[in-house]
């Protein structure tokens, strides 16, 4: 639910370097933006990536990618990345419903093929995402935390605060290596939060009631822009969630 332009204003806002724009299922959006960001003279670079829907439900996104990928297999998704010189990245990885540690995932066993997991996600409970960070620390693997934006007032509630080592990519890849150091900063949490879900009056009737098809677009631009007036244009206040091991 974000444009161009809305990505562009919320990027200078938040002082973004480097936005990676994994929609899911498809890289077509953010080869467009990375266009749109050219056009417009932007230093914020784009980095493509995309949110894998798998057979099982669950989401893997794949960065660094040429084209979309094709497999909805977890195990087969994570070789087509690799294939294509990108890297494996399990996004939310305790929620239960979609995430590869939750309920129809595959276990950490199942993931050895991937770089790195998602130890907090601004839009998860702080419950999932103290599980994520336990789980992840625990055994030694990669992390990174994402905003999971949906819309511009989200954009940057959960960054990725590195230190140069090349270009941006060399950069990001670095991170997700654990060969340059880094730390999380994101909007804090309440020990009680749970997981963000827009517009809960739609939430708490959509069993009962449905929008009509023919107006969904609508209803959906009317929603973003009262959830971007209500929650953005300001920088966000952010919060040390944890430092790589080589700290700072």
């Amino acid at each position: 639910m974000i444009t161009p332009d809305g990505l562009l204003k919320a990027a200078n806002l938040q002082k973004l370097d480097a936005i990676a724009i994994t929609d899911h299922d498809t890289t077509a959006g953010a080869i467009e933006f990375r266009r749109w960001f050219q056009k417009k003279g932007s230093a914020t670079q784009i980095l493509i990536g995309e949110e894998r829907t798998l057979s099982n439900k669950c989401h893997l996104i794949g960065l660094f990618l040429q084209h979309d990928l094709n497999s909805t297999d977890p195990l087969l998704v994570m070789e087509e990345i690799h294939q294509q010189g990108g890297l494996v990245l399990v996004p939310h990885p305790c929620r239960i419903n979609d995430g590869l540690l939750g309920l129809k995932g595959l276990g950490m066993e199942g993931l050895d093929q991937a770089d790195a997991f998602e130890i907090h996600n601004a839009k998860g409970s702080r419950a999932d995402n103290d599980q994520s960070l336990q789980i992840t620390t625990a055994s030694n693997r990669s992390f990174f935390g994402g905003s999971d934006a949906h819309y511009e007032a989200d954009v940057g509630q959960c960054v990725n605060e590195i230190i140069p080592c090349g270009n941006m990519e060399e950069t990001v890849r670095a991170m997700l290596r654990r060969e340059s150091p880094f730390r999380i900063l994101a909007k804090a949490q309440k020990p009680s939060g749970e997981e963000r879900r827009y517009a809960p009056a739609y939430y708490a009737v959509r069993k009962y009631a449905s929008v009509p098809r023919r107006i969904l677009p609508l209803a959906k631009k009317v929603y973003r822009f009262y959830w971007n007036q209500k929650h953005g244009g300001r920088q966000h206040e952010l919060s040390e969630i944890i430092c790589s091991d080589r700290g700072l």
